[in-house]
């Protein structure tokens, strides 16, 4: 009968325990399970030792052991089942256990081992909580180590690239230092670096060359003081004018292009040189100096200077001499003109038709003589009289041109406009267009035929072309015919001195542009020239 009784506290714990699971969800009993068996286990042997017992004897106190098996399970609420099962069976184990013992004594051991179930039970639950509470502490710390674990990991991978990039950014770096290096001491002119004191910093082979001081005795050393402390004449040089100076002191970049550094031996040079500053952060941290000898280039320039004197002095001696030859040889050829003349009026019906001809010869070769000598004198004066440029419409210039040229009825010279303005010399863009349209007049080869002058743009210049549908020219005297005294139909053309062409290059070549010839024999010619586009006007000729 007692073991039976026993069987049922322990169903109604079992239920008790699986209405809580159903509450709790079913799996709540598969995961404690094996406590609940051993509570049971427990339960079952403490009641059968109970009932055995009389009542004097405190056998409630063992079903504390309910209590501490329940600390194995996570859920803290067993703690409470276990306790409250323990109360049950002693005080059932109180109303089944055979009589024995006083009253008193009897309810005081059964509610020691009461009160002793629910103190184990409220010291197992705190210490349930807290071990509840220390638990999820630290899995709040392993969530943190985790979470700072891969932040870390993250930080080393970036720190990882950085390091990568950062070693290729130095490789780089040295090898832009390598090449900056060899430039430096391969480069043909002298450069070296101040601090914002005026101290040597670094200075090129070139430059140490130059001056006869190492780069190491020039480390750290005023430059001012070193190389630039005196003028030419040997005067010092204040530093509050160097501008090298004035580029540490106020940020600004000078180009001297001639001054003297000085030597370690005492002697000078004649250099150019340009002193630009270094600037970080908007402040003047130092200077780089770039400088090259010019003693060559001085030396060049004096001779240049020595040759123009000499080729003006050769200049004025020839327009003089031309002015002599001219007055020496005109004064006869007036005399031989004047008497070919009269001896055709007096004597011309006796000297027969063969006699005039020869007469009419030696007064046209007399008048060639005559052009000759003006054309010599032409180009002698050329670029020596006053050539000031001014704005002019071409295709007026061309149309004055040709208003006083002759030509043969059966040629017809046409202008395609529009024409442009161009800032040039007025007499001398006559005197082209004179030569080049009279030029096609007498060589076109026919009575009747065509002139065309145009003009194009071509790339920052006009291009003037003079077109003619004449007899044309071979090109083996396409530059022949640009020389001094080169015509190449004298017979047909007996006015012609060869020198038009040569003006015509000569005015061109002096303002800037070029001229050359396009020609098909029996088909065409077309002379070309060319004209800058010159915006300013007023100015000297470029004689």
């Amino acid at each position: 009968m007692a073991f039976g009784q026993t069987l049922q506290a322990v169903e109604g714990f079992l239920g008790i325990a699986m209405s809580i699971g159903v509450e709790n969800k079913k799996h709540w009993i598969s995961e404690n399970i094996i406590l609940l068996l051993v509570q049971g286990i427990f339960a079952i042997a403490i009641f059968t030792i109970d009932l055995k017992i009389e009542l004097g004897v405190a056998a409630g106190v063992p079903y504390i052991c309910l209590v501490l098996v329940a600390l194995w399970s996570k859920k803290k609420r067993l703690i409470w089942i276990a306790a409250a099962l323990g109360t049950i069976l002693t005080i059932i184990g109180y109303l089944l256990s055979p009589i024995g013992g006083e009253p008193w004594k009897i309810l005081a051991n059964r509610f020691l081992a009461v009160f002793s179930i629910w103190v184990t039970a409220f010291i197992g639950y705190l210490f349930k909580k807290n071990e509840t509470a220390l638990q999820q502490i630290n899995e709040k710390l392993e969530e943190q180590v985790e979470k700072r674990t891969h932040q870390l990991k993250s930080t080393n991978d970036y720190l990882k690239r950085e390091i990568q990039e950062n070693i290729k950014a130095k490789e780089r770096q040295e090898g832009l230092y390598a090449k900056h290096s060899a430039l430096l001491e391969t480069v043909g002119v002298g450069i070296f670096g101040l601090d914002r004191e005026g101290r040597v910093t670094f200075c090129n082979p070139s430059g140490a060359a130059m001056i006869g001081f190492s780069p190491e005795e020039q480390f750290g050393k005023n430059q001012h003081k070193l190389i630039h402390h005196s003028h030419p004449d040997g005067s010092e040089y204040d530093i509050d004018h160097c501008p090298i100076y004035n580029t540490l002191k106020y940020g600004a970049s000078y180009r001297i292009s001639e001054d003297v550094f000085w030597k370690k031996d005492g002697s000078s040079f004649p250099v150019e040189y340009l002193s630009s500053p270094v600037i970080e952060g908007g402040e003047v941290m130092g200077a780089v100096i770039t400088f090259k000898d010019i003693s060559q280039q001085k030396r060049l320039t004096e001779e240049k200077d020595l040759l123009f004197i000499d080729l003006q002095r050769m200049n004025a001696e020839l327009k003089g001499f031309a002015h002599i030859v001219s007055h020496d040889l005109k004064e006869p050829l007036r005399g031989i003109s004047y008497n070919a003349k009269w001896l055709e009026e007096d004597f011309g019906g006796k000297l027969g038709e063969e006699g005039v001809k020869l007469i009419s010869l030696l007064t046209q070769n007399t008048q060639r003589m005559h052009n000759l000598i003006n054309g010599i004198l032409e180009f002698a004066e050329l670029g020596e009289t006053d050539s000031r440029r001014i704005v002019l419409d071409s295709g007026k210039v061309v149309e004055t041109v040709i208003k006083y040229l002759t030509k043969p009825p059966g040629i017809e010279i046409k202008i395609i406009k529009p024409m442009p303005e161009l800032a040039y010399h007025n007499l001398k863009l006559e005197q082209i267009f004179q030569n080049l349209i009279g030029n096609a007049i007498r060589h076109l080869g026919k009575t009747e035929g065509e002139i065309v002058v145009s003009c194009v743009d071509q790339n920052g210049s006009w291009c003037f072309q003079v077109w003619d549908n004449g007899k044309g020219i071979e090109s083996k005297h396409f530059s022949r015919i640009f020389e001094m005294f080169q015509s190449l139909d004298r017979n047909n053309a007996p006015e012609s001195t060869g020198i038009g062409l040569t003006l015509v290059k000569k005015i061109v070549e002096q303002s800037g542009g070029r001229v050359w010839v396009e020609s098909e024999v029996n088909e065409f010619t077309c002379f070309k020239f060319t004209v800058p586009k010159i915006i300013q006007t007023g100015g000297a000729d470029d004689a």
